[in-house]
């Protein structure tokens, strides 16, 4: 039975494939973001500052900074990647010490609460029996008075969060879990993240009903993730740092041609289908816009003719104009008061998501009756549809052509 971490669960909601990559094919990639280098080095050094006050010793801030540049020349590798344009290891490594240097700041001389554990390691169960097991290791444990401790995360990320994603996050609630059930006789447990970058601190808390129903959800996932048979990838703005790309079926086939000379690059099947394809969608949209203006042409013809059928020596098209009713669309003003009617009145499963063509078809066959029909209309506008079809010229139409 595998043993869980709220970043093992993490994975497999953000990319299950990058799951299975890592968890159950256990790939090991040379490759590092440069975010996640400099968020370990931070983390490295905020270690060993609490550490040494255990024994009441406190860091100076240039023992603080001489500290993480030592870990910084020390710890790096060719494989470090940078995503970002324009940047340079140099501007990660003053971003880390700027996180530092305000952290002290705020901080000194660090007595807020007494330390109880830095890297704390966790290991806990979601169930009575021990089946769904989940572990991790919290940045630091630390008890502002009895019967109250803090549960602190140090995030070196570029994006400040809202009090709701703290309130929201999955993590620290886990490793409530898992305080709880060490120390059951802890009477408050508070959520702390420093976001370093910006030099902000969120606190949050959980009741015991969210920690149970996150607990359900849990152990839903676990069940889903033992008796998964496929992993499909899941793209999303994280893959430009996923350290799998060159073999994700995303994007391995970019990795694989992207070595390739211009020549031959050019000929290579996928490519060239990929291309052709590009090209005859294009054609395909400049031959839709045109149809669009000889329809229009074709229709302005007949009503001006006052036909509805018109000739040419092979081809018939039939035209015709009818009223129908033009609704509000998914972020147009009056959408949400059209659904609310919908509902109330048991017809919404027969529009479904409210496709407004369906909803229009459904005025126009009479089901719904008289009633309700003239109140769904209020929340649209009156509106003239065109119909044109093109049908080959049968063989008596043709015989009578002069």
């Amino acid at each position: 039975m595998m043993t869980y971490s709220p970043s093992r669960l993490d994975t497999y909601r953000q990319c299950p494939q990058k799951f299975k990559f890592h968890y159950i094919d256990h790939l090991s990639s040379p490759t590092e973001g440069i975010e996640s280098f400099m968020g370990s080095r931070v983390h490295e050094t905020l270690e060993r500052l609490y550490c040494g006050l255990r024994y009441n010793k406190v860091l100076s801030l240039p023992e603080v900074l001489a500290d993480y540049k030592q870990r910084w020349e020390s710890e790096w590798h060719d494989h470090v990647q940078i995503i970002r344009e324009g940047l340079t290891p140099d501007d990660y490594l003053y971003v880390g010490e700027q996180c530092l240097t305000d952290y002290y700041h705020r901080y000194a001389p660090f007595n807020q609460s007494r330390t109880l554990g830095v890297e704390y390691p966790l290991r806990f169960s979601l169930d009575p029996s021990g089946k769904y097991v989940m572990q991790g290791n919290v940045d630091r444990l630390s008890q502002p008075k009895e019967d109250v401790i803090w549960i602190h995360d140090y995030k070196a990320k570029g994006f400040l969060p809202t009090q709701d994603t703290v309130d929201a996050d999955r993590q620290l609630a886990y490793y409530q879990m898992g305080v709880q059930q060490l120390w059951p006789q802890t009477k408050e447990v508070v959520l702390v993240w420093h976001y370093l970058i910006f030099d902000r601190e969120f606190h949050s808390s959980r009741t015991q009903a969210s920690l149970e129903a996150l607990r359900q959800e849990t152990i839903a996932l676990i069940q889903e993730i033992e008796s998964a048979t496929t992993f499909p990838p899941k793209q999303s703005s994280l893959c430009d740092w996923c350290e799998y790309r060159n073999i994700c079926p995303l994007f391995r086939h970019l990795y694989e041609t992207s070595t390739l000379p211009k020549s031959t690059y050019e000929k290579e099947e996928g490519v060239a289908l990929v291309n052709r394809l590009a090209a005859l969608q294009a054609e395909e949209v400049s031959l839709g816009i045109e149809m669009d203006k000889v329809k229009e042409a074709l229709c302005a013809y007949a009503a001006q003719k006052g036909v509805e059928t018109v000739f040419s020596k092979t081809h018939k098209a039939r035209i015709r104009t009818y009223d129908n009713t033009q609704f509000p669309g998914r972020n147009d003003n009056g959408r949400q008061a059209l659904e609310t009617l919908l509902k109330r009145e048991g017809k919404w499963e027969e529009v479904s998501s409210l496709n407004t063509v369906a909803l229009s078809k459904a005025l126009q066959n009479g089901a719904w009756g008289l009633e309700l029909s003239s109140e769904v209309q209020k929340h649209g506008t009156p509106h003239k549809s065109l119909w044109v079809k093109v049908f080959p010229l049968d063989e008596g139409a043709k015989e009578h052509r002069f």
